[in-house]
């Protein structure tokens, strides 16, 4: 009988010890950098369709990571109408690019020109059929 009551003692201060544990303190997960949170208090950037010098702005003399449904990796693009890239797997090679009113156009390599729009969606451009990010030293 002795034996019983002690374990139900252990028991309720095991079960008690736990509820304290779970109802004081922060909930989920905090990440925090220099005593700052991590989490941006920037509010977000409207999806906008960039044009003619505003791309151009954008993308000259700037290096981007970029991911097509082709390939992945690199691309510098040059004030001239001209791109570098270094794809992960098919290697370095070099492109043109322009744009015409709405319409952003590339071309990389010997590939096919490729148009559409030219949208930043505040953390990265849509263009044609590159995703690209920019890549700040």
């Amino acid at each position: 009988m002795l034996f019983m009551k002690t374990i139900n003692q252990i028991i309720l201060i095991s079960v008690s010890l736990a509820l304290a544990a779970c109802s004081s303190g922060p909930k989920g997960v905090r990440i925090e950098n220099g005593g700052t949170s991590a989490v941006s208090s920037k509010a977000g950037v409207p999806i906008s369709n960039l044009t003619g010098a505003a791309i151009g702005q954008a993308v000259s003399g700037k290096t981007f990571q970029y991911t097509r449904k082709d390939g992945t990796g690199f691309v510098t693009y040059n004030a001239d109408g001209t791109f570098t890239f270094q794809d992960d797997q098919k290697g370095e090679g070099k492109g043109r690019w322009g744009a015409t009113g709405d319409q952003y156009c590339e071309v990389y390599g010997q590939g096919a020109k490729e148009c559409g729009v030219f949208k930043n969606t505040g953390d990265a451009y849509f263009a044609a059929n590159s995703r690209l990010v920019e890549m700040k030293i």
